[in-house]
C-alpha cells in the first residue's frame, strides 16, 4: 500500500507545475534517447512575474546542460549554445515552439519513456537575485511529435562520439 501512494505522489508531482520565487515551469518533456544517443533536447514552458534570464540548465543525468537556439542559414537548421534566454515579465516563454530549447549532453543513461528526468534550471531576476528551480520532465516515447507548434527534433544518426568542437555547434538538416 506505501507503494502504490509514493508511486501515486510521484507521479503527482511530476505533472505538477514547478515554482520558485517568482517563476512557474510547466510541460517540462523530453522524447526517449535512442540506442548511442548522448543528448537529450528538454522541452517547457516558463512564466515569470518580473524581468528575468535563463542563465543555465544542470542535471545529474548528463555532464553538461546548455540553452540552446535554433536559426535557419541557407537550407540548414543550425543549433547553437547560447549564454542566456530573456524572460520579459508575465509573458510564457515556450522553450520547444520557437527553436529555443534545452539540451542536456552526455546523458549518463539512457532516457526511457514513462520515467522523469530530474533536472534544474537558473534564473537571474533584473535585480540581480537568481533562483534555481527544480523540475522533473516527463519522459516521452521516441516517437513523441510534440504538441502543435513544437520543435520537431529527430534522434541523432551520428556516433554516439562526437569531438567536443562538434558538441559546441551542433548541425542538423531538417
Amino acid at each position: 500500500m506505501k507503494r502504490i501512494l509514493c508511486v501515486g505522489l510521484l507521479a503527482m508531482m511530476a505533472m505538477a507545475p514547478a515554482y520558485a520565487d517568482d517563476v512557474k515551469v510547466t510541460k517540462a518533456w523530453a522524447r526517449a534517447t535512442a540506442p548511442g544517443q548522448d543528448s537529450a533536447s528538454v522541452q517547457l514552458t516558463i512564466t515569470s512575474k518580473k524581468d528575468a534570464t535563463l542563465i543555465g540548465v544542470a542535471s545529474g543525468s548528463a555532464q553538461r546542460g546548455e540553452i540552446h537556439t535554433m536559426v535557419m542559414e541557407g537550407d540548414v537548421m543550425k543549433m547553437r549554445a547560447i549564454e542566456s534566454l530573456p524572460l520579459p515579465a508575465k509573458k510564457t516563454v515556450t522553450l520547444g515552439a520557437d527553436g529555443n530549447h534545452l539540451m542536456l549532453i552526455g546523458l549518463k543513461n539512457p532516457l526511457k519513456a514513462g520515467r522523469k528526468l530530474p533536472f534544474a534550471i537558473t534564473v537571474k531576476f533584473a535585480d540581480g537575485k537568481t533562483s534555481v528551480i527544480r523540475i522533473l520532465a516527463a519522459i516521452k516515447p521516441l516517437e513523441t511529435t510534440g504538441d502543435a507548434g513544437q520543435m520537431q527534433m529527430q534522434p541523432a544518426t551520428q556516433p554516439a562520439t562526437q569531438p567536443e568542437a562538434a558538441m559546441q555547434h551542433h548541425e542538423h538538416q531538417h
